[in-house]
Order: C-alpha cells, then sequence, then structure tokens
C-alpha cells in the first residue's frame, strides 16, 4: 500500500514538472530538455560542494608541514598527538569534514532525485502503454459499431474452423493461433485493424529517433507488445479500471474467463500490429551502451580531479580516504546503469545519459572557473606570502621595496617622454642603477 501510494506521488509530481515542457512534441527530447535544466538549477550547488572540497584540501596543503613537526615530535604518544593536531586546526579554523558537508547535502539531493524520478519515470511508462492500448481499442470499437459487426460470432466461427481443422486434440496454442488468423482474414476486421494500425503510426506510438517504443527498453525486446508482454509491462490486472470493474464480486473461475475475455479483446484489436512488428527489435542496445560509458567517463574524471586534491592534502585527510570509495564506483555504477537502462524503458536511459553528460560538462566548466579564481588572486597577496618570515626591515625587503618604488617612478616618467628622449633616459637610469657587489667590495676594504 504504501509503496503503491508512493509511486503514484512520484508519478503525479515528476509528471507535472515534465510537463511543463509538453510543447516539446515528442517525449524523448521531453525529457533531455527537461534533464538539461534540472541539472542547471542544480548546478550552483555542485559549484559550491566543489569550491568547499577545493578550498579544504589547500589548507590541508598550506598545514601539511606543521603536521609534519607535530607527528615527528608527539607520534609516540598518540593522545597527545591527537590533542596537538585538534588544537592546530582549531587555531587555524579548519575543519577535517568541512568538504564532506557540501558532499553530503549534494549527494543526499541526487539520491533523492534518482530515486523519485526513477519510480515516476515508471509509473508514467506503465500508464503511458495503458494509455495507447486503450486509445487503440477505442478506435477499434468505434469501427466496429460503424460497420455492425458481431465480432463474438465470427471468433466462434473461427475457432470452431481452427479446431475442426487441426483436430481437438491438438495444441490449444496452435488452435488460437489458427483461429486469430481466421478471424483476422475477415475483409470487415481486416479493415478495422488496419485503421487501427494507421491510427497507432500517426498518433499513438512514441518513438525516438531507432527506439520504436520509447516506453520499452532499447534493447532485442518486441516492438510491439503480444498479450503477456502487455500485461506485464503496464501491470495491466492492476492498473486498469476496466478489469477491475469487470471481475468485482466474481469468483476465481470467472475471473479466469474474464481475463480470457481481455485477451481475446487486445488480440483483435492489435493482431495487425503483431504482424506488422513481428520479429523487430524495439533498439539496438545504443543507449544500454551509452549510458555505462558514460557513467565511467564521468567518474573517471572525478577519481582523477579527486587524485589531484589527494595530491595537495593529507593522506589521511577525508578527501585522500575518498579516493578508494571512487575506485569501487567506478566498475559499480556503469554495471547498474546497464542493468537499469536493459530493465526498463529507453525514457529512463535517455535521462541516465544526459544527467551523466551534464555533469561531465559542468564538471569541466566549475574546475575552469574554480582555475580562473585562482589565477586571479592579487600579486601583493603571493609576496605577503613570499615575505612571511622576512623582518619587515631587512636589507632585502628595503631593496625590493626601493627598487620597485624607482622603477614604477620612472616608468612613468619614460612614458611622458617623447619617443626620441625615452632611450636616452633608459640608459642614464641603467647607469645609476646600485651596484651592489662593488659596495660589498668597498665594505671589505
Amino acid at each position: 500500500m504504501l509503496t503503491s501510494m508512493l509511486a503514484e506521488w512520484t508519478q503525479d509530481m515528476w509528471g507535472a514538472i515534465i510537463g511543463l515542457f509538453s510543447f516539446i512534441p515528442n517525449w524523448g527530447w521531453m525529457i533531455i530538455v527537461f534533464t538539461i535544466c534540472l541539472k542547471l538549477i542544480l548546478s550552483p550547488l555542485d559549484f559550491w560542494q566543489r569550491k568547499m572540497g577545493r578550498d579544504n584540501a589547500k589548507k590541508q596543503a598550506a598545514l601539511q608541514p606543521e603536521l609534519e613537526k607535530i607527528q615527528k615530535r608527539y607520534g609516540q604518544n598518540r593522545q597527545l598527538l591527537n590533542q596537538k593536531t585538534m588544537e592546530l586546526y582549531k587555531r587555524e579554523n579548519y575543519r577535517m569534514g568541512g568538504s564532506c558537508v557540501g558532499m553530503l547535502v549534494s549527494l543526499g539531493l541526487t539520491l533523492f532525485i534518482f530515486i523519485t524520478l526513477f519510480s515516476g519515470l515508471m509509473g508514467m511508462s506503465r500508464t503511458q502503454i495503458l494509455n495507447q492500448y486503450q486509445t487503440l481499442e477505442n478506435t477499434y470499437d468505434q469501427e466496429v459499431e460503424a460497420k455492425g459487426i458481431d465480432t463474438n460470432a465470427l471468433w466462434n466461427t473461427a475457432y470452431a474452423e481452427a479446431e475442426a481443422e487441426l483436430g481437438p486434440d491438438a495444441d490449444k496454442n496452435k488452435i488460437y493461433s489458427l483461429a486469430l488468423e481466421k478471424f483476422s482474414a475477415n475483409s470487415d476486421i481486416a479493415e478495422i485493424q488496419a485503421s487501427v494500425t494507421t491510427k497507432y503510426e500517426t498518433q499513438s506510438k512514441q518513438s525516438f529517433l531507432w527506439v520504436k517504443n520509447l516506453w520499452s527498453p532499447d534493447t532485442s525486446t518486441a516492438a510491439f507488445k503480444d498479450y503477456n508482454q502487455f500485461v506485464q509491462s503496464c501491470d495491466f490486472y492492476n492498473n486498469s479500471a476496466e478489469y477491475k470493474e469487470a471481475i468485482e464480486g466474481k469468483t476465481k473461475e470467472e475471473i479466469e474467463e474474464i481475463k480470457k475475455q481481455f485477451q481475446n479483446k487486445y488480440n483483435f484489436v492489435t493482431f495487425g500490429l503483431q504482424e506488422n512488428y513481428k520479429g523487430q527489435w524495439n533498439g539496438y542496445f545504443i543507449l544500454v551502451v551509452l549510458a555505462g560509458v558514460i557513467t565511467f567517463l564521468s567518474l573517471l574524471i572525478s577519481q582523477k580531479q579527486s587524485t589531484k586534491k589527494k595530491s595537495q592534502a593529507n593522506a589521511n585527510s577525508p578527501m585522500s580516504q575518498m579516493g578508494g570509495g571512487l575506485k569501487i564506483m567506478r566498475y559499480i555504477l556503469p554495471i547498474l546503469m546497464i542493468v537499469f537502462t536493459i530493465g526498463y524503458s529507453a525514457a529512463f536511459a535517455l535521462y541516465i545519459i544526459t544527467n551523466s553528460l551534464m555533469s561531465l560538462i559542468i564538471s569541466f566548466v566549475s574546475l575552469k572557473i574554480l582555475e580562473n579564481i585562482d589565477n586571479k588572486k592579487p600579486k601583493e597577496e603571493q609576496i605577503v606570502k613570499q615575505n612571511k618570515y622576512r623582518p619587515e626591515y631587512s636589507r632585502e625587503n628595503l631593496i625590493v621595496e626601493t627598487t620597485a618604488d624607482k622603477i614604477e617612478e620612472d616608468r612613468t616618467v619614460v612614458t611622458e617622454l617623447p619617443k626620441k628622449n625615452q632611450m636616452s633616459y633608459r640608459q642614464d637610469f641603467i647607469s645609476q642603477k646600485p651596484n651592489y657587489k662593488n659596495n660589498k667590495k668597498n665594505k671589505k676594504k
């Protein structure tokens, strides 16, 4: 009960969201555009998580020399070592799990979206398959009513002829198949089934490029389902309101008879389509392979980025310890994605592929933005870092500051002079440049 309520809730929620893109006529492209928009909306959170991880790794690398000193000094006393390490972290305002917070938030949201969207798309697939058949059934009923045909009488006649031809002791399935062929050979029934086929090809069919039915896997499964496949794919006996109404208050034997009637009706309606698509695959495993390959590449790039951070961070940091988990997930997740795309609809496979591609693009763009931020740091910060431990009034500082001021002052003067005088001024400035080697020799003398 709880599972069915959850499935219904997720289907309604994601169905309403995806429905915002209903201006796109094809469900395949609709899911692709929806996934792109969803990833763009979530990209700031992904960028924040990456920035936190990057900053945390840099701070860890900056603390590494101090950590090594503490390790050498207190390595034999584990309790004191941990105490001094925590004191250093507190003094430098460093949190060991700082990068994990953003990662856990991002991971939790990703899992929520994946699980609920998976359930929602599966529910939508069942609904779409059932709606497709109901549309074809309505077309069949309208044509039968317009022609005034008694289909039950025609079926009984066809079955009697098939049984007489094969013998009463013949296999029931063979008798049924031959009877269905004889029933569909009737000119009026053949014309009605042709109308049903036209309806499916022009309005009900939902394909995507090479995939003939978007709500079935991109595999060697039948392009158009027989009755047993149809019942299983849409959970017909649980989702069909017509069937539930028909079996209400019936005995077990009566329910079995009603199931046969629904099977007959399905075959009457779709016999022409089953014959047209007989032996055709629904797809060629292209989406299945793409889902596995792109997921693998996405995880491989993430692992490489993690390895770069690991080289900057301590070997005992959370970022470093995460590397082993990524190696395992690099092989497990692609296999899981292949299993999902083989067992479920091509619509879900499109979501998996688009989501993985967008993750690759966002990861690359985020990395470039973070690198540009690092490269645009003021040069003054670099000078401060280089002179952090140099005395404020040391001779080197005075030389650097005096020379820098002199260069900037003379650069301004030179740019203001006429071009013909600039060269002579530069030569004069060079001749006035202090010779520190000669000064040292004079002092020794």
